[in-house]
C-alpha cells in the first residue's frame, strides 16, 4: 500500500488536509483522556497546524497517495545544542498521525524515515518522542522502528 505514497515538505496550503488528520489523533486523545486533554476543534487544529508550517525551528511532512494527503508529522529540529547531560541535538517527533482508512500499510514508518533521514542529514543523530500510555498500538509501531523507553512520566488530576 505504501509503495505509491511519497513523503514530501507540507505547504501552508496543505494545512486543511492535515488538521483534519490532526483532528483524528486529536479526537482520540481527548476520548481517552477527557479528564487531562481541553477538547478541541477543527479549527483549533488548523491554526496549529498553520503555526507549525510557518515555525523556523519545526519541518512539517505529509505522505500523499495520489492526490490525498493521508499522513502527517511534525518534527522540531533543533537549531542549537542544548547543554546539560542529554545528546547535545536532538529532535522531537512532535505529532504522528495517519488517517483512519490508510492505517497498517506503512505510511506512519515512511514517514518516521524520513523524519530521521532528513535529522541524521542536518547532523542530528538523536530523537525523542512522547506517547500516551493508552497508545498500545503507538508504543508496539515505535518499538519496531527501534525506539525505547527512555523515562516514565506521572501524572495526577487534582480535585
Amino acid at each position: 500500500m505504501s509503495g505509491d505514497v511519497e513523503i514530501l515538505t507540507a505547504q501552508l496550503r496543505d494545512a486543511d488536509d492535515i488538521a483534519k488528520l490532526s483532528y483524528q489523533v486529536g479526537k482520540m486523545h481527548d476520548d481517552a483522556l477527557p479528564e487531562y486533554f481541553k477538547k478541541t476543534s477543527l479549527n483549533n487544529h488548523r491554526q496549529i497546524v498553520c503555526e507549525l508550517i510557518l515555525d523556523e525551528k519545526v519541518e512539517v511532512f505529509k505522505a500523499v497517495k495520489g492526490d490525498k494527503i493521508c499522513g502527517f508529522l511534525f518534527l522540531f529540529v533543533p537549531v542549537k545544542p542544548r547543554g546539560g547531560y542529554v545528546h547535545p541535538l536532538t529532535g522531537c517527533v512532535l505529532n504522528l498521525g495517519v488517517d483512519e482508512t490508510c492505517r497498517g500499510g506503512g505510511i506512519g514508518t515512511k514517514l518516521m524515515r524520513a523524519a530521521e533521514k532528513f535529522l541524521y542529514n542536518k547532523g542530528i543523530y538523536a530523537i525523542d518522542l512522547s506517547v500516551f500510555k493508552f497508545n498500545e498500538k503507538a508504543h508496539r509501531f515505535y518499538e519496531k522502528l527501534g525506539y525505547q523507553e527512555l523515562e516514565i512520566n506521572m501524572h495526577k488530576v487534582l480535585k
